[in-house]
């Protein structure tokens, strides 16, 4: 079988199947879920960090960690007291030393001093046309040294950045880390390094300041970096390492090469295999901030063995940041949020294979209840799949509680949910579809159907009319001339819907066929019930009045089968005439034979056949009572229509029904013939020739 035939079979048996619609989509999804097209896994994997982390917040675990750390902030109102930005060295080297005199463990410099300082006795000295000597001479100082012998002799950690831009520099950054086995293979990687100036290279520690943001926001960092061979640490790594006093981190790759293993000091780290560090975020108020201008005043801080970073909040200099959890954090808040996750061993992980599994899963779910969404009440299914749902994000809930692993439920639940969804709402299009069509068969079938019903003028003596109670009708009237003489029939099909309806059109072609033969009333009822028992099925049978007007002679003959009284109004009053026979195809020709009755009618004689949608239709006797009319109640309609024809008296009796006065519960058909002497015209009628 070729490919386009095998796909073409496919894709009819998926349109034509809500199993296979729910099936197919969930196959789909999950090749996408799994090979993350789109970026869909990671997509799911943040909205699940991401609602994890409002609902528990870092310091909902750990409430009391922030107790070590302080963020010494170069703030809008310190720019104000100390000088535009940046300042000059020596105002830095003052404020690290006053850090570190406080008894801070160490101090992290969130500031790439990258440039030499403007004001340094070389920048003023060609600024000015002024000479060294001279500059020297009225106290300029020379801030870089000082800043350089500061951070020689203090437990600083200054930033540095990497770059993908080719820079003419010598790199002479340590780089304070031991590999032990194979060098992981999908680290960041830098092609240059924006380091210290020279007189800063005896700093106790250095480290990267880049970060990663997608979408607009920080969920996690990178804290291992590759420069050529060697690997370097991020700012809040190696501070940890020079808090502690230690000279190195080791690293190396976890047994099956999904994280990376880092030890620094007496503390253990695990990033994933890119060295990349997931952000668990906590409010950031929790931590202490104190501006930098006030440590450069008077006043004194107790910083004993304090994590002290210093970094700027000011709006001008640009390092403010959004996490999951808050907008507009200083930069230097994301290395203290980091230093305290580590300080409390909270490593948030995932992984790709518990993902795929957990995705199979869920699509293997799925594909089981599409298959049980066509089979059972789909009741039962929107109880099972929410039970399945609400333990995935308790399991969810719980291992990053107590683990920090990040399940990737989003996706996992969208999976559980496409399958059994897509097949039930398919289903729910197919029937709409489906009721459509059979809407427009109906309507289609009921303009069929009224042209089987003669026009209401088309004799002047002989009218009727048929309201049928939903779309299609099971009664039926027929009247036509042969000759001198009215053949006319009113019938009942039991039931109701389309197959009342086609036994009603059967019924109708049968009278005409052997009504053409001129055979009479009950001749007609015989044959009409041998075709109906015969080739009919038990539960369907037809009541009926059928006869022939003979307007030469006067005389009106007709059998009831089954069928509602028939009433006559004459000169002497009104006579009503029972069934005369079973209903047609109720019983076989040997237990059918109708009696016939004979009239004689008069020019005051009036005949009203109805069926049991007008004289059991109901009447409001109270506000909150109603009850049948019977035959009582149309002998009181039909006694304020002595005056009108035929045609008007069938309108008005219908219209009662039609405004709601009467309500009725079945099709309401109402037949009436009048007197009428003979035509003098000779030709057949209109509805003689459609016969």
């Amino acid at each position: 079988m070729r490919p386009t035939l095998r796909i073409a079979i496919a894709i009819e048996k998926t349109l034509r199947s809500p199993f296979w619609f729910g099936f197919w989509v969930t196959v789909i999804l999950w090749m996408i879920a799994t090979t993350n097209l789109f970026k869909l896994t990671d997509f799911g994997r943040n909205t699940s960090l991401d609602a994890l982390t409002k609902l528990y917040p870092y310091e909902s675990l750990y409430p009391d960690n922030s107790a070590f750390f302080v963020f010494v902030n170069i703030d809008d109102n310190s720019l104000k007291t100390l000088g535009q930005w940046p300042w000059p060295r020596q105002i830095s080297a003052k404020l690290i030393d006053k850090i570190s005199h406080s008894g801070a463990a160490v101090i992290g410099v969130d500031v790439l001093f990258a440039e030499r300082d403007r004001f340094s006795p070389d920048n003023l000295s060609q600024s000015l046309g002024i000479s060294k000597k001279e500059i020297a001479s009225i106290g300029a100082l020379n801030g870089d040294k000082m800043l350089g012998d500061i951070v020689k002799e203090t437990p600083t950690v200054l930033a540095f950045a990497l770059s993908n831009q080719k820079i003419n520099n010598k790199e002479t950054l340590p780089s304070h880390f031991v590999l032990m086995g194979d060098p992981p293979q999908n680290l960041l990687s830098a092609q240059a390094l924006i380091q210290p100036i020279s007189e800063l290279e005896f700093a106790k520690g250095v480290g990267f300041v880049n970060t990663n943001k997608t979408e607009g926001m920080i969920r996690e960092t990178p804290i291992l970096a590759q420069f050529k061979d060697n690997f370097f640490p991020s700012l809040a790594l190696d501070m940890l390492r020079v808090a502690q006093g230690a000279s190195n981190h080791v690293m190396k790759q976890s047994e099956l090469g999904e994280s990376i293993l880092i030890k620094t000091g007496q503390l253990n780290i695990k990033t994933n295999d890119e060295g990349s560090f997931i952000f668990h975020h906590g409010h950031t108020d929790r931590f202490a901030q104190i501006p930098a201008s006030e440590i450069l005043s008077n006043k004194t801080f107790d910083l004993k063995n304090k994590i002290v970073i210093v970094g700027a909040s000011a709006a001008g200099l640009g390092d403010i940041h959004s996490s999951n959890l808050e907008d507009d954090i200083p930069g230097p808040l994301f290395h203290l949020q980091l230093m305290d996750q580590v300080l409390s061993e909270r490593f948030i992980t995932y992984h790709i294979f518990y993902d795929r599994l957990i995705f199979l899963f869920c699509a293997g779910i799925s594909i089981l209840f599409s298959f049980i969404t066509l089979r059972v009440a789909y009741r039962y299914v929107l109880i099972a799949i929410p039970a399945i749902a609400v333990l995935l994000i308790f399991l969810s809930v719980e291992r990053f509680l107590h683990v920090g692993f990040i399940f990737n439920t989003p996706i996992a639940l969208l999976l559980l949910f496409s399958g059994s969804m897509t097949t039930y709402f398919s289903q729910i299009a197919q029937k709409i579809i489906l009721g459509r069509a059979v809407e427009k068969d109906i309507a289609d079938a009921k303009d069929v159907q009224t042209t089987l019903f003669p026009a209401p003028d088309s004799i002047s003596n002989v009218s009727g009319g048929v309201i049928p109670y939903k779309s299609l009708s099971g009664d039926f009237i027929d009247y036509f001339k042969v000759g001198n003489k009215i053949c006319f029939i009113e019938g009942d099909v039991s039931g109701k819907g389309i197959p009342s309806a086609l036994l009603m059109a059967r019924s109708v072609a049968l009278f005409r066929l052997f009504a053409r033969h001129n055979l009479t009333a009950d001749a007609i009822a015989k044959r009409i019930n041998d075709e109906l028992y015969s080739h009919g099925t038990a539960d369907k049978f037809v009541t009926s009045v059928m006869g022939w007007y003979d307007m030469e002679k006067q005389e009106l003959t007709f059998v009831n089968c089954g069928h509602n009284p028939v009433l006559l109004l004459d000169e002497s009053g009104h006579q009503l005439f029972d069934q005369t026979s079973p209903p047609l195809g109720v019983v076989g020709k040997e237990d059918f034979s109708p009696s016939i009755v004979t009239l004689a009618y008069t020019p005051l004689s009036v005949l009203y056949i109805v069926t049991d949608g007008i004289s059991e239709a109901m009447i409001k006797v109270t506000k909150d009572k109603e009850q049948e009319i019977g035959m009582e109640g149309l002998l009181r309609i039909t006694q304020k229509q002595t005056t009108l024809s035929a045609i008007e008296r069938a309108k008005q009796t219908l219209a009662l029904i039609r405004s709601q006065k009467l309500r009725a519960t079945d099709d309401a058909t109402i037949l009436v013939i009048m007197y009428e002497e003979i035509a003098s015209e000779a030709s057949p009628s209109k509805n003689e020739n459609q016969s």
